[in-house]
């Protein structure tokens, strides 16, 4: 589980997809690995459901893949 800083997203993400992040963000900071790793799933869904709607580009789906270590 990490979150790679030097990533940055684009500032006009979907509103829930960024509380999502903000979210996972402070359990990081935390160490409150439970409480993150249970949102990591939901987020890891999110963003593919975004994706395939065309919420977000495959540009995107990288970029949060990589930041926040998803397969």
């Amino acid at each position: 589980m990490y979150i790679d800083d030097s990533i940055k997203l684009r500032d006009d993400l979907p509103d829930a997809l960024c509380q999502n992040f903000k979210e996972l963000e402070k359990y990081y900071q935390k160490n409150d690995w439970f409480s993150f790793d249970n949102l990591f799933e939901v987020v890891e869904g999110s963003v593919k459901g975004y994706y395939h709607n065309g919420k977000i580009s495959r540009e995107d789906l990288d970029l949060i893949f990589r930041k926040y270590g998803i397969a």
